[in-house]
């Protein structure tokens, strides 16, 4: 099921809704996820540049302060990553507008929303729910409602398959994904962080595949990578930075001593089986790092429904010292909405709702614990909500 470049962008219509509230919009997320398609759908009464061009970034680098009086002040600006020093010369002019495409530093992103009236959103891969041409639907804005739903069959395969837009829907999955990070590696890596470790920077993307959805241990990562603790941080947040990895922090509770470290997933389940090597559907679900692909996967289709709405998914996990752990839980407007996992290769259902009972006893208003189900294992009866992964 590879997805058509083609399929309607819930962000899209997001942007559409808030175009006249701003004069500078940020549009970033992974590459090659389509941000340079929705902004040309979506401003295409503006004039496009892209700094990938030379002779733009060569103007972007040596004269800053003349860039938009050259290309003016009504334009898309694409591949913002390639010049981020730019965003110190944005025009002030009321009439501007301006749109940035790519991503930041975090510290750059940062000061752009703090000091410009800046509407930011984040462009993911196609989430479940736009492939069935379905608006979104956040997981925790509405009461979950006590029912059991499960995956239909193929449902590894689809997580196997990834999300990304593809032009020629007759690549096959790995011949996409070798050429995806071909690119990767070329624009991106060398081209924006310099660096020319190809193999290594692999291998340690290889690592962060297999302990996906594990909390963040850069000294560990870094001796199984090869590389350095240093160089394991500064890969990590570039990593993150692009939208390559999305995290899902702790909640850091104050009743209780907790883990302090984020968990990291890959935004796209394809990219990640094709980093874990798994060809077929079947190998994913049979590969030791299944469980964590699963939760990656829910976590990452969370973010998109949210994300699709220009908001931030609040989404943590819980751990403390005494070893009980939530691997997901979403903030809501009634309290915690605690999410565990129904499969095979996940704990048993008792062993999560103990777990699960810390956030009742010290972290507030709890709502009912919800199962996402991956189709493995089936439940007759519960007094809790079954949701489908796949209809996240």
């Amino acid at each position: 099921m590879p997805f058509s470049a083609h399929i309607a962008r819930s962000l899209a219509r997001t942007i559409e809704s808030q175009r006249a509230e701003h004069n500078l919009f940020l549009i970033d997320g992974m590459p090659g996820v389509g941000k340079t398609t929705l902004v040309k759908s979506v401003f295409s009464d503006l004039s496009y540049v892209d700094l990938n061009d030379i002779y733009p970034r060569n103007l972007a680098l040596t004269r800053p302060q003349d860039f938009f009086s050259v290309y003016g002040t009504k334009l898309v600006l694409d591949s913002i990553e390639k010049v981020p020093a730019i965003i110190d010369y944005l025009p002030q002019s009321d009439d501007a507008l301006i749109v940035l495409a790519g991503y930041l530093p975090s510290d750059k992103k940062k000061a752009l929303i703090e000091n410009y009236d800046c509407g930011a959103f984040t462009l993911m891969p196609f989430s479940m729910r736009e492939y069935a041409g379905l608006a979104p639907n956040p997981l925790g804005a509405t009461p979950v409602p006590l029912r059991i739903t499960y995956p239909l069959p193929g449902f590894f395969d689809v997580m196997r398959n990834g999300f990304m837009p593809r032009e020629d829907r007759a690549l096959s999955v790995s011949a996409f994904y070798e050429k995806w990070l071909a690119d990767f590696f070329s624009r991106h890596v060398k081209g924006v962080m310099n660096t020319y470790k190809d193999t290594l920077f692999f291998r340690y993307m290889q690592v962060l595949a297999d302990h996906n959805m594990q909390e963040l241990n850069h000294s560990k990562f870094a001796k199984e990578a090869g590389i350095s603790y240093a160089t394991a941080i500064y890969w990590t947040d570039f990593l993150v930075d692009c939208g390559v990895l999305l995290e899902v922090p702790s909640m850091k509770l104050s009743e209780r001593r907790q883990v302090k470290r984020s968990k990291l997933t890959y935004a796209d389940s394809g990219l990640l089986s094709f980093l874990l090597g798994c060809a077929t559907g079947d190998e994913l679900y049979s590969h030791h790092a299944y469980l964590g692909v699963l939760q990656g996967f829910a976590a990452a289709e969370i973010m998109k429904n949210y994300a699709a709405l220009g908001e931030k998914a609040p989404i943590f996990f819980y751990r403390d010292t005494a070893h009980k752990h939530v691997e997901l839980a979403l903030q809501t407007k009634s309290g915690w909405l605690p999410l565990a996992f129904l499969s095979q290769k996940a704990r048993p259902v008792k062993e999560s709702i103990r777990h699960n009972d810390v956030l009742i006893k010290i972290g507030g208003p709890c709502e009912d614990l919800v199962f996402i189900s991956d189709g493995t294992l089936t439940a007759d009866t519960t007094s809790y909500p079954i949701v489908s992964a796949s209809s996240l």
